[in-house]
């Protein structure tokens, strides 16, 4: 159960500390925005997954890890050659 726990505060970390970032940005110009549309877009379809995890709870683990590793790629051609850490975890929450 602690495991649980702890990955369930990761996620909700994650999502919190993303959001606090996001809410910082005033603006984007064109170019920014295309650079980093392609990490956005890996983004966008983890949150659309939680989502529908959240409604339906009919997500799959193989979803999931399709979703992730499409960030994860887009992490690695984004920052290629430099160094980044990516934390695999389960999350699962506690009832």
């Amino acid at each position: 159960m602690a495991t649980q726990h702890t990955t369930t505060t990761s996620a909700e970390q994650a999502v919190h500390h993303a959001a606090a970032l996001l809410a910082g940005i005033d603006w984007m110009d064109q170019a920014a925005a295309r650079q980093l549309s392609p990490l956005a877009e890996a983004v966008v379809n983890v949150c659309v997954m939680v989502y529908y995890q959240a409604e339906t709870g009919q997500a799959t683990p193989a979803q999931f890890h399709e979703v992730l590793a499409a960030i994860r790629q887009s992490l690695q051609a984004q920052y290629a050659g430099r160094q980044y850490a990516i934390r695999r975890t389960n999350i699962t929450a506690l009832e």
